[in-house]
């Protein structure tokens, strides 16, 4: 994994031989106001991965969010639908209103969104679809020679 960004808010991180990206929100996030790196750390995180990438997304401490920077998540959204995103899996505390403070931003753009209650689990599923593609691509290729 290469860190892309680390932030007292929140860090982003890729995996480029899964094609995959990783964010995860701190305890901070909860009390920003203000995130001048957020758009291009996240530009620079999608720069490192191909269309058809996947998201780990680590949402346990996210609470609602004011409109400056729900203007900001928008934005990021849909330049991560732009690159081609296969899908995100969110991790959720169950019981918190981390789900729907995200559920608020996610409504605005086609975003393929699963949610799971722990990183695990998350990381499992992801790792499911692209063991199914790999297999997939691996019959065209077999059934094409």
């Amino acid at each position: 994994m290469r860190l892309i960004a680390f932030r007292p808010e929140y860090q982003l991180t890729v995996e480029n031989e899964k094609n995959r990206l990783f964010y995860q929100n701190f305890l901070q996030m909860q009390q920003a106001t203000c995130l001048p790196h957020y758009i291009e750390d996240w530009k620079a995180a999608l720069a490192e991965v191909s269309p058809g990438f996947s998201i780990l997304s680590d949402m346990q401490v996210v609470n609602q969010a004011s409109q400056t920077l729900r203007v900001k998540f928008q934005a990021v959204e849909q330049l991560i639908v732009q690159r081609g995103v296969s899908v995100v899996a969110e991790v959720h505390v169950p019981g918190l209103p981390t789900r729907r403070s995200c559920d608020e931003v996610t409504t605005s753009q086609v975003m393929p969104v699963r949610q799971f209650l722990t990183i695990w689990e998350a990381a499992q599923f992801l790792d499911d679809i692209d063991a199914t593609a790999d297999e997939s691509t691996q019959v065209l290729i077999a059934s094409a020679t």
